[in-house]
């Protein structure tokens, strides 16, 4: 990604959308948290209920894992990029300001 960085609004442009993807997989969390509650009340606890909890409270469980593990490191991508873009407006203010200065 280096390669194709020339100005900042490079970098802008390349994580635009990182925050919306964020969001998304949020609202994805909270829907999946919700399935899994209707999921554990409804089916009840006869033999029925039993052997549907055991076909799928583990893979309900390890989707939701998974997508907790996928939001997190995306939001790691998207502060990692907001804190570079930071970086790179402050760096332009100042080279304005030097050479505003000479």
């Amino acid at each position: 990604m280096a390669d194709d960085l020339r100005v900042l609004s490079d970098l802008k442009s390349k994580f635009a959308h990182y925050d919306d993807y964020q969001r998304c997989l949020a609202d994805l969390g909270k829907a999946i948290l919700e399935i899994n509650r209707i999921n554990k009340e409804s089916a009840g606890k006869d033999e029925i209920g039993t052997t549907y909890h055991d076909q799928v409270d583990k893979p309900t469980e390890n989707l939701t894992e998974t997508l907790s593990y996928v939001t997190k490191r995306l939001g790691t991508v998207v502060e990692a990029g907001n804190d570079t873009s930071d970086i790179m407006d402050r760096s332009d203010e100042e080279a304005g300001s030097q050479a505003d200065a000479f």
